[in-house]
């Protein structure tokens, strides 16, 4: 197909390009006959292809992906992959959640179409830039969102292969859509038995395990990267065939490339690792962001009344103790001893408009959320508003105990942390929560 293609030069676009195909253009090999043959087509456009043509044929000779970057911005990469096959690499990350400002890569697996090989956090993730800079085309799905963006996050200077071929935008144009997982699907393409039922969550919820010295756990996690990898290349010789047939296939009869789903490639073997160091741990990774080196913070995990313990915990850099406190008095003189930088407590420490909190009622035709509860709702977040029966008493006493803590100087925050867990994609130690 990228002897078929014109777009790439600059100034012609789709149109133009299906023009010259029905002038009987239809590729490169008919460049000797562009002066003789009596083509419609303009002076401008005839001097275009006079010395692009030739730049074209000299790039795919001596490998050079980058002079097709134009494709990559049209979105029509996909033309040039059976001529750089061998300089492409197909490539997917893990992570320990889904956002690139607060979560981290923790493995990344290449596959050049016969050898599999992952980076891994606190193994050899460091050396993953040099790799990338031997190929010239990366095959990813959804890398344009979600790969690519971590590891330019995570690498500074960075340097990718010039020419990006996202499946997810690749097989939507054939009409598919979903994740991976369901592009597999479409394509009849099966999983490993050992892997069938992993998804991204899991995959977060397996390095954790690793982390607190599962072997197994990542060894799993290769074996459902190294299937992502694998099946890109499958999908991506599919695609390309169908593509093709569709974009041009009045233009002459093509050989199909895809002869199947390779088999998978031996794992590699892992090095032996102890547990993490305290600066690999999630959440070193968070206080890492943060504008106070090693900060003293206070959770309270309080309940509606002083019948019942509230957990307390203090967080002093990336090290944690925790206690049980019953009475507001002994909370107030636990936390003001701490002397930390911040408090968070969860529990609502506001009311809406509305309220009278001197009388504790609520206006007639008042609501009993907050806007950001209501906020939380519409993401799919369970949540409780901070007025309802159930509410009211722990409602109340946050906000007292907010205000005492406020006047005595501390900074105090409201905190969610089933929602931060939830927005961050920080994994649940012990599987999926009810």
């Amino acid at each position: 197909m990228l002897d078929q293609t014109f777009i790439h030069i600059p100034g012609i676009g789709q149109r133009t390009e299906h023009e010259l195909w029905k002038s009987g253009i239809t590729s490169w090999d008919d460049f000797s006959d562009f002066f003789t043959r009596p083509a419609a087509i303009s002076s401008a456009l005839r001097h275009r292809l006079e010395t692009y043509i030739p730049q074209s044929i000299e790039a795919v000779q001596r490998r050079d992906a980058g002079f097709f970057a134009r494709l990559s911005r049209l979105g029509e990469a996909w033309r040039l992959f059976p001529e750089f096959a061998e300089e492409c690499v197909f490539l997917d990350i893990e992570t320990t959640g889904l956002s690139p400002v607060f979560d981290t890569v923790t493995m990344v697996g290449l596959f050049d179409g016969h050898r599999y090989e992952v980076f891994i956090a606190g193994q050899n993730l460091e050396d993953l830039p040099d790799r990338l800079k031997k190929f010239s085309v990366v095959v990813t799905f959804n890398g344009s969102g979600f790969d690519l963006r971590f590891l330019k996050l995570a690498f500074k200077n960075l340097e990718l292969p010039p020419i990006h071929i996202d499946l997810r935008w690749v097989t939507r144009r054939l009409g598919y859509r979903g994740g991976l997982k369901a592009i597999e699907r479409e394509f009849g393409i099966c999983r490993d038995h050992t892997v069938e039922d992993i998804d991204g969550y899991d995959a977060t919820v397996l390095w954790s395990r690793h982390l607190r010295g599962d072997r197994a756990a990542l060894q799993q996690l290769i074996t459902y990267n190294t299937e992502d990898v694998v099946h890109l290349k499958a999908i991506m010789e599919m695609a390309y065939d169908q593509l093709a047939k569709q974009l041009a296939g009045s233009l002459g009869d093509r050989k199909e490339i895809y002869d199947g789903v390779g088999a998978m490639p031996k794992a590699p073997r892992l090095r032996k690792q102890g547990p993490p160091r305290a600066s690999e741990t999630l959440v070193a990774g968070l206080l890492e962001r943060s504008k106070i080196s090693a900060p003293r913070i206070v959770g309270i995990d309080l309940t509606g009344s002083e019948r019942r313990a509230t957990g307390w915990a203090i967080l002093d850099a990336s090290r944690a103790s925790t206690k049980s406190i019953v009475t507001d008095d002994d909370l107030i003189r636990e936390t003001l001893s701490a002397k930390p930088d911040l408090v968070s407590i969860d529990s609502p420490l506001s009311v809406p408009e509305g309220w009278h909190r001197a009388q504790h009622r609520l206006v007639e035709g008042s609501p009993i959320y907050r806007k950001c509860e209501l906020a939380l709702k519409r993401m799919g977040i369970s949540v409780f508003w901070c007025l309802l029966p159930s509410m009211q008493s722990l409602t109340m006493r946050g906000m007292r105990l907010a205000d005492e803590l406020r006047r005595q100087g501390l900074q105090v925050i409201e905190s969610y942390p089933g929602a931060a867990q939830d927005i961050l994609g920080i994994p649940c130690p012990f599987g999926k929560p009810a």
